[in-house]
């Protein structure tokens, strides 16, 4: 009783992290098609610019991986989830928005097919989840806003009614 913001808190961390680990290709998989594709008639792999964004997924991967130990080591101290549940979701949403688009950009025509199995492992799988991907949970301008004042500790945004009661607040421009 009286704990309402407190279990909404957590339920919404506890929903960015499982956003944060959403499935799909990642830096590994676009390595894999990389080696398999040709860019301006030479192997993908000796263009500097696929090389970049592939090293740079991959750093991505690296900090989610261990930010989320992180969390697992906190919350097996019994601690609630933090705001790092935040820039995990943010991170990961994006980069799997941002895989997808290039892996079918890569594959030209080809990167709209998806497996016989059922199996949506695909670019296209993932350009297609991951705009739901970054609505769960909050959006990339909540979280960002969550990361500058909670982590960063930035000031927060200017609020006249904050001081109010939300039942007490002006609606439809009535005073």
């Amino acid at each position: 009783m009286g704990d309402g913001w407190k279990v909404s808190i957590v339920t919404l961390m506890n929903e960015r992290l499982a956003v944060g680990s959403a499935s799909g290709p990642d830096a590994k998989e676009m390595l894999a098609l990389a080696q398999t594709l040709e860019v301006d008639d030479r192997p993908a792999l000796e263009n500097k610019a696929v090389r970049d964004r592939i090293a740079t997924w991959h750093c991505e991967q690296s900090g989610l991986h261990f930010t989320k130990l992180r969390v697992q080591s906190a919350m097996s101290r019994g601690e609630t989830p933090g705001p790092e549940n935040s820039i995990t979701k943010i991170v990961s949403a994006n980069k799997l928005q941002g895989i997808g688009s290039y892996g079918m950009d890569l594959m030209d025509m080809g990167g709209i097919l998806v497996d016989q199995d059922g199996q949506d492992d695909s670019f296209y799988g993932a350009w297609l989840s991951a705009p739901g991907l970054r609505i769960a949970g909050g959006t990339d301008e909540i979280l960002r806003n969550i990361i500058a004042e909670r982590v960063l500790g930035l000031p927060g945004d200017i609020r006249v009614d904050k001081s109010i009661p939300f039942t007490e607040v002006p609606q439809g421009g009535k005073g």
